[in-house]
């Protein structure tokens, strides 16, 4: 049961970073003709969004039984 709540919780994470980085990629490749700087730096969300995703997906790698350690 303890598994399954780390497995529930993993796939959800793993979802709404995807569904974050998606937003993130639209957002900072969007048209942009203002004069003034975006104030929110969407690449950097992007890129944390992967980052945090890969991890995510380690993780749920190492739930299923998958040994990616190298100790």
């Amino acid at each position: 049961m303890f598994a399954d709540q780390h497995f529930t919780n993993t796939l959800i994470a793993l979802v709404l970073v995807a569904g974050l980085g998606i937003v993130a990629f639209q957002r900072n490749f969007a048209k942009h003709d203002k004069l003034k700087p975006r104030m929110v730096p969407w690449m950097i969300i992007a890129l944390g969004c992967i980052a945090t995703g890969f991890m995510l997906l380690v993780h749920l790698m190492n739930l299923l039984g998958f040994e990616t350690g190298g100790r």
